[in-house]
């Protein structure tokens, strides 16, 4: 089963919002923020959320760049 749910057709991961998830864990993340065309911290519950969502700010910049 994979981690996140199929993206909608013609979307990249670098088009979704980001999505903290229904859990409660505060977890920093990146994610690519279409507005500014950068990739921001933000605060990921742990479970759940979409594919816009990266361990690391270089692992954004490489996949949204």
């Amino acid at each position: 089963m994979p981690l996140f749910p199929a993206l909608p057709e013609g979307t990249t991961m670098c088009q979704l919002p980001s999505d903290k998830g229904p859990c409660r864990a505060v977890i920093q993340r990146y994610f690519y923020n279409q507005r500014s065309s950068q990739c921001e911290t933000f605060e990921y519950g742990g479970c759940a959320g979409n594919a816009n969502n990266f361990e690391s700010l270089s692992s954004c910049r490489r996949t949204c760049p």
